[in-house]
């Protein structure tokens, strides 16, 4: 799960949203194993969050950029490349 929600964002890196919406819009997975994934994305550094009304945190892309080159080209690894990229 954790690995869908980098590869999303490394795709829409300026995309943001609740645990809520990232399980329904972005992954299509059940919001608590998804809010906890967050957290553990948010533990090692690749998703920040800030509160919104209502106790709800709305989770990002981290800003660092070593660590967003280093997500995408993990994500580029394990995606399968096409003929013509072979």
């Amino acid at each position: 799960m954790c690995a869908g929600i980098v590869r999303y964002l490394v795709n829409h890196t300026e995309a943001a949203d609740t645990a809520r919406g990232i399980a329904e819009w972005w992954i299509g997975r059940d919001v608590g194993e998804t809010a906890e994934a967050l957290q553990r994305l948010q533990a090692h550094g690749v998703v920040r969050s800030h509160f919104v009304q209502e106790a709800a945190s709305v989770y990002a892309f981290t800003k660092n950029p070593i660590l967003r080159d280093t997500l995408a080209q993990y994500v580029r690894a394990q995606s399968p490349q096409s003929p013509a990229q072979r």
